[in-house]
Order: C-alpha cells, then structure tokens, then sequence
C-alpha cells in the first residue's frame, strides 16, 4: 500500500509524472477558462440592457425627488435665517433707538444699558449673517447639483431611447 509520502516522492522524482502534473495543469487552466467564459456569456444573455438602464433611470428619479425634498428643507432654513437676521437688525435699531431716547431724557444709566443692548444684537445680527451666507451657498450647491441630476437623467433617458432603437433594428436584422 502506497501513503501520501510515497506518493511525493515518485512524483518529484519521476519525469514523466511531473509532465502529467503540468499536462494536467494546462488542461486545468483550459477547462476554467472555457467555464468563465460560458458564465460571462451567459450572464451577458441574462442581463437586458434596456431593463438595466430602466432601472437605472427609476433608481435616479427616487434620487431626484429626495435631493428635491433635501433642497426645500434647505431653502425653508434659509428663509428662517434671513427672517431672523431681519430680526435681530430691526432690535438693533431699535436699541439704538431706545439709547437715544435716554439720552434725551438725560438718563444716562438706561442709555449706557440701551447701547451695550444694541452691541450685543449687532454681534448676533453679524453671526446670523455669516451663518445665512453659508446657508445661502449650500442652498446654491444643491439647487446645482439638482439641475446636474436632471440632466443626467435626461442624457440617460435619450441613451434608453436610443438602445432601444439600436435593438429593434437589430432584433429585426436578425430576422432577415
């Protein structure tokens, strides 16, 4: 009875079994090649370029319709930041305001409260400010990026038309 052992040693020092290992091994090598082949083939068969960009172009409208919603919740926050800007300006006129009148009434303690008042919602109107300018750039940024989806839709929506013409007449070359 031969063991694995044995079976090394004969095969690494017999010529001729080491030629079989290698014919062996090309025929391996083939025979994989052929089989990847025939499973490329036939997922190529399987797989329907119309019914893949039709998927697509669904896949890329749902895409579209929540960037849309992200965009109106964008553009709602903006307004609130500007509303809020407008805010906070009006009490800065109206601290100012406020200051002037207790200065003409020679209150001079309500005045210096009135102005520090006004300070402090100057501050708040110039961080509101910035923060409006970032929200007012991002609302671009999406609305672009938007009319960038729509047209990549469009693109891909004429593609699907064209395959599909590409097909019929190809379905109908096959005919003839």
């Amino acid at each position: 009875m031969l063991f694995r052992s044995d079976l090394l040693l004969i095969v690494t020092f017999c010529p001729c079994v080491s030629l079989l290992k290698v014919k062996i091994m090309k025929w391996l090598s083939q025979f994989s090649l052929v089989m990847r082949s025939n499973i490329t083939s036939l997922c190529e068969q399987v797989e329907n370029p119309e019914r893949m960009l039709h998927q697509l172009i669904i896949d890329m409208e749902e895409e579209l319709a929540t960037a849309k919603r992200s965009v109106a919740e964008a553009i709602a926050d903006e307004i609130m930041m500007r509303k809020t800007v407008e805010r906070e300006a009006a009490d800065v006129e109206l601290w100012g305001q406020r200051a002037e009148a207790a200065m003409k009434r020679g209150d001079e303690a309500s005045a210096r409260s009135a102005l520090q008042q006004r300070m402090s919602a100057s501050k708040r109107v110039d961080q509101y400010t910035k923060e409006h300018a970032i929200q007012a750039a991002e609302v671009l940024k999406l609305q672009d990026s938007i009319r960038t989806l729509q047209d990549k839709i469009r693109q891909a929506k004429q593609k699907k038309t064209l395959l599909t013409a590409r097909l019929a007449r190809a379905s109908s070359t096959n005919k003839i």
